[in-house]
């Protein structure tokens, strides 16, 4: 079976030439510096932390901890595990050629931007809101990009896995572009929607700051149009006859 990954260097479709894709790393930059060095993280967490008597109460309640993260982690990896069975019966079904390509450059933008997440988070140090003693834990404050004391093991919260499960999907914005354009903006819409709440939730629970869920969303971002501007998408059936730059979205001709 062929490998889902087909690359090629063209003409770069747009939201994916390298300048705009500098411009989304130093907007990020701009507007997470005064969330993480200026206090706006710790202003945003105090006030749902007040919200909840002063408590992470939302943690292990059944619709934040049950529903909104285990059962939306559960969704998206099924959802994933769908979208695996249908382009691997897409070698064999002519019905489904014209999805193998893009479904295949969507497998690998999901499963690349799920595992920068978790290294990211691993290797951070950061901590998460509910480890802090200002919120009735034990650590102090510090903000991403600071490293920790060598004493003190390091945190493992930055940027949010969670909120970033649901902004991985962002590349449905690329992927649907040679087959169903028509849907693409519908689908980022969702997609931003899915990854608000995911993100929200895990911030009500006392897991991540502002900041963690905004550097996801460049992550996931960054991965998605990277890929797609490398990707081979002459090789889909859908594809055929178009240009690399062409606008999809385009109304045709009457």
């Amino acid at each position: 079976m062929a490998s889902p990954i087909e690359f090629e260097v063209s003409t770069p479709i747009p939201g994916t030439r390298w300048h705009e894709l500098a411009l989304v790393l130093l907007a990020t930059i701009v507007i997470t510096w005064p969330l993480q060095r200026g206090g706006g993280d710790v202003w945003l967490a105090d006030q749902l932390f007040r919200l909840q008597g002063g408590a992470w109460h939302a943690r292990y309640t059944w619709w934040a901890s049950g529903l909104l993260h285990e059962g939306g982690r559960d969704l998206c990896i099924l959802m994933f595990l769908v979208l695996l069975g249908i382009w691997i019966a897409s070698a064999r079904r002519a019905a489904l050629a014209p999805w193998r390509i893009p479904l295949g450059y969507l497998l690998t933008a999901l499963l690349t931007a799920t595992v920068l997440l978790f290294v990211s988070k691993r290797f951070s140090g950061v901590d998460c809101p509910w480890d802090l003693a200002r919120y009735t834990g034990t650590r102090l404050y510090l903000p991403p990009f600071s490293g920790h004391a060598a004493a003190v093991p390091p945190g493992t919260c930055f940027p949010a896995a969670h909120a970033g499960v649901g902004y991985a999907w962002l590349a449905l914005w690329f992927a649907l572009r040679p087959i169903r354009p028509h849907w693409r903006k519908p689908a980022l819409l969702m997609t931003l929607g899915l990854g608000l709440v995911f993100g929200f939730v895990q911030q009500l629970r006392g897991a991540h700051f502002l900041s963690h869920d905004l550097w996801s969303l460049a992550l996931c971002w960054l991965v998605a149009a990277t890929l797609a501007r490398f990707w081979r998408w002459d090789a889909s059936p859908a594809a055929r006859g178009r240009e690399p730059g062409c606008d999809c979205d385009a109304e045709p001709a009457r």
